[in-house]
């Protein structure tokens, strides 16, 4: 069984990994070069014991933190929706008709 410091160590490295997270979701910076999520690879971390009482006060502010930003994404995501349909509903049905028009002659 690790001892109290190796646990602690060990929560401070996930829960700071999941406050960096957070903070660069809550930037922008949250695609890396390819355009995919940057923690896409993310896998859940090896927890070596129990959350220590001392971070209990953390961890419910990171979970009510990405509530917070569930929400802002869900909004985002609901708005590209709408703005997706409006683009789709004044598309023209262009069938076999030119796709360009001649300004020139």
């Amino acid at each position: 069984m690790p001892d109290r410091e190796e646990i602690n160590a060990s929560w401070r490295l996930i829960l700071g990994e999941l406050e960096t997270d957070l903070a660069r979701l809550k930037s922008g910076e949250v695609l890396d070069d390819g355009g995919r999520i940057a923690s896409a690879d993310w896998s859940p971390p090896t927890i070596v014991g129990p959350l220590p009482d001392e971070y209990a006060h953390a961890v419910r502010a990171l979970i009510e933190q990405q509530r917070e930003a569930i929400e802002v994404l869900d909004e985002a995501r609901r708005k590209t929706g709408e703005h997706l349909a409006a683009v789709k509903a004044a598309e023209p049905a262009r069938g076999q008709q030119p796709a360009y028009l001649d300004v020139e002659g």
